[in-house]
């Protein structure tokens, strides 16, 4: 077996994981397979509404090695990395940008948009070809999703700071 077949075994298994019932209710936000020496390694990040935790991280982890060792022999050497998207979770595809209405996102786009490259603003609207984020210096902004490089929710800790402050 080649290790572009391999590869793409293992990307099958990975993109597999949410038909598992017991895991329906995670989003796979990124899989990715590379090869390293004489091993691949396999790099997951999940996210489910309500947060992920170090057990549903191992949970995933076991079923996914399960799924490798079942393959036909000879079975890749694989490392496994499962982990969640995070307080900074990545925005992907426009459903992500709908979620998150007016939550606080950093954008970054390959091209100058009002001679900018980075916005930090909330989403204000989107739709299935740009997303419109309220950045303090340029203002209300469309953005095709075309034109982002990276997005991510912004998360500033003064925010808990300031909560845990409030009588």
């Amino acid at each position: 077996m080649t290790g572009v077949s391999v590869q793409r075994q293992l990307e099958t298994i990975c993109r597999g994981l949410t038909d598992a019932p017991a895991f329906a209710d995670i989003e796979l936000l990124r899989c990715t397979v590379r090869r390293e020496r004489d091993a691949f390694v396999i790099s997951l990040v999940i996210d489910r509404e309500g947060g992920v935790d170090a057990n549903l991280c191992e949970a995933v982890s076991r079923y996914v090695e399960r799924r490798i060792e079942a393959l036909p022999p000879p079975v890749p050497l694989f490392t496994l990395e499962v982990s969640s998207a995070g307080v900074e979770r990545p925005l992907v595809r426009p459903e992500h940008y709908r979620r998150f209405r007016n939550r606080m996102v950093r954008v970054i786009t390959t091209l100058r948009i009002r001679n900018r490259t980075e916005f930090l603003g909330a989403i204000e609207e989107s739709d299935d070809n740009a997303v419109v984020i309220r950045d303090r210096y340029a203002g209300p902004t469309p953005i095709p999703y075309a034109a982002i490089k990276r997005a991510t929710l912004y998360y500033d800790p003064r925010w808990d700071l300031e909560r845990k402050h409030r009588p």
